[in-house]
């Protein structure tokens, strides 16, 4: 049985086991070697410390989470089904109890058990003062114990109600760490020599050149389709390319937006286009501050005016063709329930809009400086130069500053702010409204702050945080989006795109995710 958000919220989450779903034959002693050439790889493979795109092609091959969406049925993954835990239910308003899936082992053979788990959500990993794995903080908000209560029963309690806690068991919290390896070897040694129980076991990893992992032929959901993974670093495309063109790789990543025509008719080769749950964005700051005290994008109708006069539409598709759109804020498919196709956005382009919104403000054509990360979203830097040309018909004077690094973009003062916001929780917009733009997030506390919460945004996002049925959630999250649109302390650009080169004869397809996953269920 899949489960749907109506599901979860009733008492019982009872499933059937996964084993069947997809069932393959045996698989030959010559499975394939299969080399994957990738442009980067991060520094550490613990993962949640290693939260990235880069660490997140690896850590479900070698992790598994408690909880996984379905994208082998449904390419964004809007439903959830028993991995680790085969069931869940609400044990009390604030607690939920998990139950493992028995015989499950471990790299070294060591089986999982309920402290395995206890441990990789625990206080000294993700939600105490001085966590060890801070970056995993957002999605364990609100948990106050974590206790395992028999030898594959796991409790979970919140401080309030929340109907979240099963959708947060598909994120990297969710995956389940061995205590006995972590505890014997420590912290960076673990992210250097990681353990869990993924369908591959780690051989070797130097995260300057590449990593290799061979299959774990003792995974509860085997058989294992290769023989083994390397995620090699080839920074250059155009060598990633030549590669998979001569056979030397099986499948490449990040190909140019304007260069995947030429992927696709290259005999052999299969190019993938995939929307993902990441949309790149700018924040407005809106705050005058002790740097940029006479800051003009405190005037809300100058940052209307600047989102009505952006063809956001056109460039998307000058950028990407089809392979994308342009959302309604905080209206994305993955929301599953609360995701509405008929919703448009509250400010679109409309030229005759932004000028009479320029005209109720003060503005007189002061420089508005915009940081930009170099190189780390694809196509930002060329969307951004046209998005200045269309301010500049409208008399608004914005400057790209161009910087190498994200410590670099932070430092004020900036008028605008490049980012970018994801949405792992599949069928709830929980995550990129309440805890990207809450109370709690970093637009609003950390030292490259941009926004103050209006204080209905506050009093929906309480609202919000604390219902328990979907119409009562769905109002309050429709309330959130109206106050965000009428303060816009930010835009959306698209639904980001990530694109893999695939040699034509591996039957591979990891859905609408950045994540690259080579199970049974990903590999035909």
């Amino acid at each position: 049985m899949k489960l749907t958000r109506r599901t979860l919220l009733s008492t019982a989450a009872a499933i059937g086991t996964v084993t069947m779903m997809n069932p393959l034959p045996a698989l030959a002693q010559d499975r394939p070697n299969l080399l994957i050439a990738v442009d980067a790889l991060w520094e550490t493979m613990d993962p949640v410390i290693g939260i990235s795109t880069s660490g997140a092609r690896v850590h479900y091959n070698l992790f598994d989470t408690l909880v996984r969406r379905n994208r082998w049925d449904d390419a964004d993954g809007t439903e959830l089904v028993p991995w680790l835990a085969t069931s869940w239910e609400r044990t009390t308003p604030t607690v939920w109890t998990f139950h493992l899936r028995e015989g499950v082992k471990f790299h070294d053979g060591h089986v999982m058990d309920a402290e395995d788990v206890a441990f990789s959500i625990s206080e000294q990993r993700l939600w105490g003062e001085n966590p060890e794995a801070p970056r995993g903080t957002r999605y364990a908000n609100g948990i106050i114990r974590v206790e395992a209560t028999g030898p594959l029963t796991v409790e979970i309690e919140t401080e309030v109600p929340d109907p979240s806690i099963a959708y947060r068991m598909v994120t990297p919290v969710g995956f389940v760490l061995p205590k006995h390896y972590y505890e014997e070897v420590g912290l960076e040694a673990f992210g250097q020599n990681p353990m869990g129980t993924g369908p591959y076991k780690l051989v070797s990893f130097d995260p300057s050149t590449e990593l290799v992992a061979e299959a774990f032929d003792d995974h509860w959901n085997g058989p294992v389709p290769a023989q083994s993974l390397t995620f090699r670093i080839v920074p250059e495309y155009s060598t990633r390319f030549a590669g998979l063109a001569a056979g030397e790789f099986d499948v490449i990543v990040s190909i140019p937006a304007d260069q995947v025509e030429q992927v696709r008719n290259t005999p052999g080769i299969v190019a993938l286009e995939k929307s993902i749950e990441n949309y790149p964005m700018f924040a407005f700051n809106t705050l005058n501050t002790e740097e940029l005290p006479d800051n003009p994008l405190t005037d809300v109708n100058l940052r209307k005016a600047m989102v009505s006069a952006v063809d956001r539409d056109g460039i998307a598709q000058a950028l990407w063709g089809g392979a994308t759109y342009v959302p309604a804020p905080f209206n994305f498919p993955e929301y599953g329930d609360y995701f509405d196709p008929d919703r448009k956005a509250a400010y679109s382009y409309d030229p005759d809009r932004a000028r009479e919104l320029l005209a109720m403000t003060d503005y007189d054509g002061e420089e508005l400086i915009w940081h930009i990360t170099r190189g780390f979203y694809p196509n930002y830097e060329v969307a951004a130069e046209f998005m200045v040309e269309q301010w500049r018909d409208i008399g608004i004077n914005v400057r790209i500053r161009v910087v190498d690094n994200f410590s670099l973009a932070y430092q004020r003062p900036f008028h605008m702010l490049n980012m970018s916001m994801s949405s792992e929780f599949s069928g709830d917009p929980y995550r990129p409204l309440w805890l990207d733009w809450g109370p709690n997030s970093s637009r609003v506390n950390a030292s490259h702050k941009t926004w103050v919460p209006t204080e209905g945004y506050l009093e929906a996002g309480e609202r919000f945080a604390a219902a328990q049925e979907f119409e009562e959630r769905n109002a309050a999250y429709l309330d959130m989006v109206r106050e965000w649109e009428d303060d816009t302390p930010g835009m959306y650009f698209w639904r980001n795109v990530v694109s893999y080169g695939v040699r034509e004869d591996l039957n591979w397809d990891p859905g609408n995710s950045a994540v690259t996953i080579f199970d049974r269920l990903y590999i035909k």
